[in-house]
């Protein structure tokens, strides 16, 4: 047990003793971010719960209100029906029976042409008639109304009146009895629209509060978890001349328990936490690919691979491009996608580039002077390129080795349209020399007809997406026609990329004789002694070759 527990422990040693640590000010402010964050998102996901709470509360009230008119109206109309004398016993037991059957109407009576209560199925005939208030409101579902009369019927007694003809209705105090309003601190107000007259108040809200919502809403910013602000819902039904409107007068944050609390500061604490390392970890591996690459220029770990370029026509291997290869030891096969663009962010580009043009000039430096045709393609950065330190680099080692310069071509590719004056100055100082320049990746990014004129290029490099698009009858093929017909005419070598299949082929043979193809139909990327095997056999001019790869 104890070398189980001793094993367990070194294990967890070293995984600890292997984690990259986040410094604490790095720390401290994920901390604080991710705090940040959780109270934001508990506080929009508590919102959004207490928004459909009250919708729900304010939909219940507006579906009793309209039930309660309904009520209301139909026990009037068929008051006023009767055909008993008023206030006569007939009269008051056929309201009685009215009364029976709608539950949400307090009483029935009869009113007077001066709007006095002359009696009601509760209070009978009265000695004397009662004068109802003299402002009262008209809508269209009643022909008058009055809201919230004081003391009418008994002491301390609040009801809302409701008039058609001679006949009268008082609204249940029961009628919003077992609306749940799901919280303490939720309250609404029923009122009419136009003036604003308040008819019933419900559950935790003032008078104060229902009047200044209903007349003038909040401007509210709910996405701001602000102290005393509150969360509104209204509910306005067609055909009925009132609304609801809810109130929540504590939200998000604002209404959280203890628990609820500890839960979005523990949480936001690891949150924090985690993402430090994570941040970290990220960057430390990030580091480690400089680091290892670093290493493998010092090393001279990266070596160059050469895919050969066909003449179409006929077939012949006409040159190659060198293409940068790195296989790590740690990191594994790493695509050079990812390794250039590494080095040229980190400033590490000009000593890889010098390192793989001393590798490809000795490696296919036989080549280039056994065949004085015979090319040689490296892809140079555009920083390099603009430095006249680097072409005298280059000039000294191809002196060196007894090439000419007019076997060399550099492919660029434009990165950004700022680099355009840059290269216009840079290329000349190449062409002068004797050098090449190749327009690599020719129709995307940057590049377009105006570098042809700019800086006039031995070679264009037509990008594989074009070649590809070939059969598709896509933009890509229309573009490629355009391709075509606008720089066919220029006296200039067209290469098209990423040729595999002999359609492909074909189709850019017919529409440019002289084409020049690369791509996995022919070959790919190969060692120096692979590529003397097809220099020697030339396999491509084999007029059967295309017919044998269908």
């Amino acid at each position: 047990m104890l070398k189980y527990v001793r094993k367990k422990t070194i294990i967890l040693d070293m995984i600890l003793s292997a984690l990259v640590l986040p410094s604490w000010k790095n720390l401290l402010f994920f901390v604080l971010f991710t705090l940040c964050f959780s109270l934001y998102i508990h506080h929009w996901s508590a919102l959004t719960a207490e928004k459909k709470k009250l919708e729900s509360y304010v939909k219940k009230i507006t579906d009793r209100t309209q039930q309660s008119v309904f009520q209301l109206k139909t026990s009037l109309t068929l008051a006023n029906q009767s055909k008993a004398a008023s206030c006569s016993p007939e009269d008051i037991n056929m309201l009685r029976d009215i009364l029976a059957n709608y539950p949400y109407v307090n009483d029935i009576g009869r009113i007077s042409s001066a709007d006095e209560v002359t009696c009601s199925v509760l209070w009978g005939v009265l000695s004397e008639p009662k004068k109802l208030p003299n402002k009262s409101i008209q809508d269209s579902s009643f022909q008058k109304s009055w809201t919230e009369v004081s003391g009418f019927f008994s002491a301390n007694q609040q009801r809302s009146i409701f008039n058609i003809g001679h006949s009268f209705a008082v609204s249940s105090p029961t009628t919003f009895l077992d609306i749940s309003r799901h919280s303490q601190k939720i309250g609404g107000v029923l009122y009419t629209p136009t003036e604003k007259k308040i008819h019933h108040l419900f559950d935790d809200i003032t008078y104060q509060q229902a009047q200044s919502v209903i007349t003038s809403p909040p401007k509210q910013h709910l996405w701001l978890p602000i102290p005393n602000n509150f969360l509104v819902s209204t509910s306005c039904p067609p055909h009925y001349e009132f609304c609801v409107t809810g109130i929540d007068t504590r939200i998000g944050i604002y209404d959280m328990n203890i628990i609820e609390w500890l839960k979005i500061i523990i949480s936001g604490i690891l949150a924090g936490v985690v993402l430090s390392f994570g941040v970290r970890l990220f960057k430390s591996n990030r580091r480690t690919l400089i680091y290892r690459l670093k290493y493998a220029i010092k090393t001279d770990e990266i070596y160059s691979l050469y895919q050969p370029k066909i003449h179409l026509k006929t077939g012949k291997i006409i040159g190659v491009e060198a293409l940068a290869r790195w296989d790590d030891k740690e990191l594994g096969s790493v695509s050079p996608d990812v390794f250039i663009h590494c080095a040229e962010a980190n400033q590490l580009i000009t000593p890889l580039t010098k390192k793989l043009i001393v590798k490809n000039l000795k490696e296919i430096g036989s080549f280039l002077k056994n065949d004085p045709t015979f090319l040689l393609s490296i892809n140079l950065s555009v920083q390099d390129l603009s430095d006249q330190s680097f072409l005298n680099f280059v000039d000294n080692h191809v002196k060196k080795n007894g090439i000419n310069a007019e076997q060399i071509i550099f492919e660029v590719t434009e990165r950004s349209a700022a680099e355009n004056n840059v290269l216009k100055r840079a290329t000349k100082h190449f062409l002068r020399k004797g050098y090449q320049i190749s327009l690599d990746d020719f129709g995307t990014g940057f590049s377009n007809l105006s570098w042809l004129t700019t800086f006039e290029p031995n070679e264009i490099k037509i990008d594989k997406m074009f070649v590809q698009s070939i059969g598709t009858q896509t933009v890509s093929q229309i573009a490629l026609n355009g391709i075509f017909q606008l720089v066919g005419n220029l006296n200039v070598a067209l290469v098209f990329e990423g040729i595999e299949s002999v359609e492909e082929a074909r189709y850019v043979l017919q529409h440019s004789p002289n084409a020049i193809g690369q791509g996995w139909l022919y070959s790919k990327a190969i060692d120096v002694e692979a590529l003397q095997h097809l220099l020697d056999t030339q396999p491509y001019m084999d007029v059967s070759f295309l017919e044998s790869q269908k």
